[in-house]
């Protein structure tokens, strides 16, 4: 059984068992994420409401997974295809004596 912590036009926070359950109320039910923290449940509904793209990948797929918005959407897609992550051999070229 959840119950709701945080409620406005657009979102909302429902707290549960595990965690909390950040739900858009403009979409179906597959737009809405699950997460350990209230305060991510707020970073990510500011990020959105603000139209800014998150660093972190964990953090854009679940912009994606949340939002509606075809424009917001789409420039969350550009950055994730732009900047994949790669990988990157530390210790190559330095030799220890």
């Amino acid at each position: 059984m959840a119950y709701t912590v945080y409620s406005d036009d657009k979102y909302t926070v429902k707290k549960n068992r595990d965690g909390f359950i950040l739900c858009n109320n403009h979409g179906n039910y597959a737009n809405h994420g699950h997460f350990k923290k209230f305060t991510t449940c707020m970073l990510l509904i500011r990020l959105m409401e603000n139209d800014i793209v998150p660093n972190s990948t964990y953090l854009r797929q679940s912009v994606l997974r949340i939002s509606v918005d075809d424009k917001y959407i789409e420039k969350v897609q550009v950055k994730m295809n732009k900047r994949k992550e790669k990988y990157i051999n530390v210790n190559k070229g330095i030799i220890r004596k």
